[in-house]
């Protein structure tokens, strides 16, 4: 399922237009503007996200019930589920809402211009508190089950370690968007965040599947047989 939802969000983030720095608003807005594919590329990237919110929510599942590796793992399965909804309207507000906005502003005439251009960066601001917010919580998620995968003794330790890091990475990222937006900054703590984070999605997913006889592994193979036969 992690696997599943990174590659969709990687096939889905590539169609999606890029060349332009994000918080220069009017040159993103006419790239926007001629894209074709605006709501495929985000239906995608919500598919991604839901793939992915639901392997933390099995990793929550599969570690201790009790004592502090328990609470932890509870408030990281809580905290994926969360950061799933605030995605989910994320790309709802993107995916549609933004894109009617500046396809608005792209055809009005030049003297109501101004105004649907105001409409569309209130629209983007919504976005950048979203995106702040979701990165807080999937930061939140990673970093709680993180630790309790560290001191659990279920899994390997290290790899507790290295969601631990990416967990720190993503809520700094979040911290960075609310100040400054979709900025170079944001960015580069998001990017350094990325790679502990796969590790841990893809080390976890390996270390289940290798246990995948325990218990709490039959609702995961359940769900993973529903998505495969689509």
């Amino acid at each position: 399922m992690a696997f599943a939802g990174f590659l969709l969000q990687l096939v889905a983030s590539s169609q999606h237009p890029g060349t332009t720095p994000p918080n220069e608003s009017a040159a993103v807005y006419r790239e926007y503007a001629a894209s074709g594919a605006w709501t495929m590329v985000h239906l995608g990237q919500f598919a991604g996200g839901l793939l992915v919110a639901l392997a933390l929510v099995f990793i929550a599942r599969s570690l201790p019930r009790t004592g502090v590796a328990g609470a932890l793992a509870f408030v990281g399965g809580l905290a994926a589920a969360i950061w799933a909804g605030i995605f989910a309207v994320q790309m709802a507000v993107d995916g549609f809402a933004l894109k009617a906005a500046i396809d608005a502003w792209a055809a009005a005439p030049p003297a109501d211009r101004a105004a649907a251009f105001l409409v569309a960066e209130s629209v983007r601001s919504i976005e950048k508190g979203l995106s702040s917010l979701f990165h807080l919580m999937n930061g939140t998620a990673i970093l709680m089950l993180g630790l309790a995968v560290a001191i659990g003794r279920t899994f390997p330790a290290w790899l507790g370690w290295f969601g631990t890091a990416a967990g720190v990475g993503y809520i700094l990222g979040g911290i960075a968007t609310a100040h400054t937006g979709f900025s170079s900054e944001a960015s580069q703590i998001l990017s350094a965040a990325l790679l502990p984070g796969i590790v841990f999605l893809f080390g976890m997913a390996i270390a289940m599947w290798r246990r995948r006889d325990a218990p709490w592994s039959a609702p995961a193979r359940t769900v993973t047989a529903a998505v495969a036969l689509g």
